[in-house]
């Protein structure tokens, strides 16, 4: 889960990269309107421009006429000219309201920017004093004085100004960041214990306290799931157990009174050979209820493994010459084959139940093939694995059998494979492996993978 907190903290530092950006392109735009409000238009002059192209002729004060007068007022209202005693004694487009003659006072409050609500600026000329206006509205009527002083300190502080306030905003991200981090992964942590079927118990405050009590909901319903479905687990290995407890005794009484019967030479040998068959059918039918109980305790976890250090070879060997004393073995040629690379491996394994899988691989090849058939039992070993193989020439899994176990959706009528699954849970249950395969051209084949152990003292 480490991926989600980084992931998180991803995005808070992108959302950081982001405001850092939009917040020095708004302060690169205010910029830019400043100096474009203080540019002058393409078109139009300045205010010393103008003094300067107002000359002295015959008639007067007149512009250049290397431009109109429209075309050097361009962008201003209207224009005039004072001399030392404020008399207006040039004038353009000046309106009627105002006045032509104007005292040093008054000179010296509209030269403060403003006359008769007319933006104005000043311009001392050999002439006389050059005013020039623009158009109402224009310009903030409002003045702000400020010292020299004042004005330079604060266009040297602007830029370590900026960068300061970039830097305590990165701050802050980085912090938050940080703080939500370490609150995610302690959610994550819980996340990681829940994925591993634990209980968790978050404290529900900070960044992710929400989420955290979340978890801890989420947490209770699963521990209170689980118990129902351990309950549930048990009632029924319980019951099955139980069951099968309970058909054991009558189920020998059966077979020992059809073993009587077999046994009777007074009856005819018709009847001696259908009390054969209800032996069989006995025998089958215990061998149904041990590995029905068997398997639902691997399945639950009931059956505990009493792991041994064994041999493998003479252990196998026992399992074989087992084997030939059933009475299955008469429908069977068996050939056994074990490397000496298996004598000395060592298996730490529950002997008994891996001594009930081979014989349920090898009890199954027999019970459903008609005739006799032959058996192939090899055995190898490298460093690290034990291989075993049975395999016969008889008429191999039906491809339902093989679907089943493999895995795939079982149908409406499955077959019965409980024995062989039986077998996957026993090698299952000691770390190895089994795949059920047919021969080509025909026949069944079982291979069996179990981890050895490192030496003899492994317990």
């Amino acid at each position: 889960m480490k991926t989600f907190a980084a992931l998180i903290r991803r995005y808070v530092l992108a959302t950081a990269a982001i405001v850092l950006l939009v917040g020095g392109l708004l302060v690169g735009q205010i910029f830019y309107v400043g100096f474009k409000s203080n540019a002058v238009d393409a078109t139009g002059y300045r205010v010393g421009a103008l003094a300067d192209a107002l000359k002295q002729t015959e008639t007067g004060l007149q512009w250049g006429r290397e431009h109109t007068p429209a075309e050097w007022m361009q962008g201003y209202a209207w224009a005039m000219v004072l001399d030392d005693n404020g008399n207006v004694i040039w004038k353009q487009d000046l309106p009627q309201k105002l006045n032509h003659r104007y005292t040093a006072s008054e000179v010296a409050v509209f030269s403060h920017w403003y006359l008769a609500d007319y933006p104005v600026q000043c311009w001392a000329a050999d002439y006389g004093l050059f005013v020039v206006a623009e158009p109402v509205g224009t310009c903030w009527k409002y003045n702000i004085d400020m010292k020299q002083k004042m004005i330079i300190m604060l266009a040297k502080s602007i830029q370590p100004t900026m960068v300061e306030l970039l830097l305590v905003v990165l701050g802050c991200c980085l912090f938050f960041s940080w703080r939500g981090s370490k609150s995610l992964q302690t959610v994550t942590a819980g996340l990681d214990t829940l994925a591993q079927g634990g209980t968790v118990s978050l404290p529900a405050a900070g960044f992710a306290g929400e989420l955290a009590q979340k978890l801890n909901e989420t947490s209770e319903q699963l521990r209170r799931r689980n118990e129902i479905i351990a309950r549930r687990d048990t009632a029924r290995t319980e019951w099955i157990a139980g069951v099968s407890h309970d058909i054991r005794t009558p189920l020998a009484l059966i077979l020992g009174w059809a073993e009587q019967l077999q046994r009777d030479a007074t009856l005819p040998a018709a009847a001696r050979q259908k009390a054969g068959g209800i032996c069989t059918q006995c025998e089958k039918i215990r061998s149904l209820i041990e590995d029905l109980n068997l398997t639902s305790k691997l399945q639950y976890g009931a059956q505990p493994l009493r792991r041994r250090s064994t041999q493998a070879g003479p252990f196998l060997r026992r399992v074989v010459a087992a084997f030939c004393e059933n009475p299955l073995a008469a429908r069977c040629t068996l050939d056994c084959s074990i490397t000496p690379a298996v004598e000395t491996a060592i298996l730490h394994a529950d002997a008994a139940l891996l001594t009930r899988a081979l014989e349920n691989v090898l009890q199954n090849a027999v019970r459903h093939n008609a005739g006799p058939i032959t058996l192939a039992f090899h055995a190898d070993a490298d460093e690290t694995t034990l291989h075993l193989t049975i395999q016969d020439a008889g008429t191999g899994y039906p491809q339902s059998v093989l679907a089943v176990l493999n895995g795939e959706p079982e149908e409406e009528n499955a077959p019965h494979i409980l024995g062989l699954h039986v077998v996957e849970q026993i090698i299952n249950a000691h770390g190895g492996s089994v795949q059920f395969v047919n021969r080509d051209p025909h026949g069944a084949k079982a291979m069996m993978q179990l981890p050895l152990a490192k030496d003899e003292n492994e317990k």
